[in-house]
């Protein structure tokens, strides 16, 4: 069974995996120059997740709780097992989650906040860094 990464993410996704990088173990020995390579096979996938998140209240302390809560949901996946999830069309196979930042923008700021009808929105842009274990 897989989870629909926007279960996790929301909507406002994208999702891709990078190339597998491979893993080389080198040795040198005395007397000799140069050094032998090794290939100890790839270390699986790095798939990169974007997403926007957001949330409201009534006050900004509110909202921003809220938009806190969302954070630490995301964050709870980066301590499971490696699991299959999917985006659209794609399956990512044997999925574990690395990593997540939220993105600042050119001033530094996280979090930015709209006021609509007297309810204060908040959103974030954020980026999970995971890993296909083949």
């Amino acid at each position: 069974m897989s989870v629909d990464l926007t279960y996790i993410f929301g909507s406002e996704i994208t999702s891709h995996c990078q190339p597998r990088v491979p893993q080389r173990q080198f040795t040198g020995y005395p007397g000799t120059h140069g050094v032998t390579a090794m290939l100890m096979g790839s270390r699986g996938r790095p798939l990169v997740i974007t997403c926007r998140l957001r949330a409201y209240g009534l006050t900004y302390a509110a909202a921003r709780a809220a938009l806190q809560a969302g954070i630490a949901d995301i964050e709870t996946y980066q301590f499971l097992d490696a699991a299959t999830y999917t985006y659209q069309n794609w399956t990512y196979y044997n999925v574990i989650f690395e990593r997540l930042d939220l993105i600042p923008d050119r001033r530094g700021k996280v979090f930015h906040q709209t006021v609509v009808a007297g309810w204060i929105y908040l959103y974030c842009d954020l980026v999970c860094l995971g890993r296909t274990l083949f």
